[in-house]
């Protein structure tokens, strides 16, 4: 981490109308696989927020949820920071800049991005180094916070009810889901997969990663998960000022070289048509959908 940091005082003010998501509004035909079930907020694909009598609260951890110490503690010390937080200008490291989300690959990673079908928009970045990988995406997130403590307790139990595991755990930035999910391996038998998810508030934005290979598997070892901690403590998120409702996935802006081979590899391929979601009352967060397209970072 090179650049110079101006860590500004945070605005925890509620702000009533950024408090109430509209957790059945249609997105742009992209899929709404969400991060703990079906029935996902969303925008009119505009980036303005859609609106609903029936608006979810995000309320954050109940009052007995025994991660409540966990998640009080100060996470983004060192990282990941807000814009606002840091100073880019005359920054010597070679960063990429994606709009909503600035990176810092390191030397030898690969670097893919989730992009939907039926828009080519880009909403999230995987990073794969070695026999590791990470995904990032960012949320629209409360004043209040309380996004992740909302929601991560049913990502554990959607888990358990597609037949794989999951347990709550504190990792290096606060809580985390630890899971085992099964998955079709490429001679066509049942496995499982290992993967870590958690999400690190700032300023109205939620970032989420999401951690597969070594590790999510030996997550202990610091040798293995060093690499990967230290391109997401060096991650940069820029919320904008557009109204966007809690728990909206955030596209990101890719450069033009690279928004055009994007564009290119999209257009041959066929959209798939997403599921009709199954509303029900579960506060949930849309996926990043659509198709990996592979860009050598």
């Amino acid at each position: 981490m090179i650049f110079g940091r101006k860590r500004k005082a945070r605005d925890h003010g509620a702000d009533p109308e950024e408090e109430r998501p509209d957790p059945t509004a249609d997105t742009d035909g992209s899929s709404t696989a969400d991060l703990a079930g079906p029935g996902a907020a969303g925008t009119d694909g505009s980036g303005t927020a859609a609106t609903d009598e029936a608006a979810t609260d995000w309320r954050g951890a109940a009052p007995d949820d025994p991660w409540v110490a966990v998640d009080a503690r100060d996470w983004r010390q060192d990282g990941p920071f807000d814009i606002d937080e840091v100073d880019l200008e005359g920054d010597p490291v070679g960063r990429m800049d994606l709009g909503a989300m600035v990176i810092t690959p390191i030397d030898g990673m690969e670097v893919r991005f989730q992009v939907e079908q039926s828009s080519a928009r880009a909403t999230a970045v995987l990073l794969l180094h070695g026999e590791s990988a990470m995904e990032l995406s960012v949320y629209a997130a409360p004043r209040s916070g309380g996004l992740w403590a909302d929601v991560r307790q049913e990502v554990a139990q959607l888990a358990r009810q597609q037949g794989g595991t999951a347990e709550l755990a504190e990792g290096p930035f606060g809580v985390e889901v630890r899971r085992m999910m099964p998955v079709a391996t490429p001679d066509g038998q049942q496995g499982l997969q290992p993967t870590r998810m958690l999400m690190i508030e700032g300023p109205r934005w939620a970032l989420r990663a999401v951690v597969y290979g070594r590790a999510a598997i030996d997550y202990a070892d610091e040798a293995v998960t060093a690499e990967l901690r230290e391109v997401l403590r060096d991650t940069v998120v820029r919320r904008g000022d557009l109204p966007m409702p809690p728990g909206s996935i955030m596209a990101l802006t890719l450069p033009p070289e690279l928004d055009e081979q994007i564009r290119s590899a999209t257009q041959a391929e066929t959209p798939a048509q997403p599921e009709a979601p199954t509303e029900d009352d579960r506060r949930t967060l849309p996926d990043p959908s659509g198709q990996s397209t592979a860009i050598q970072g």
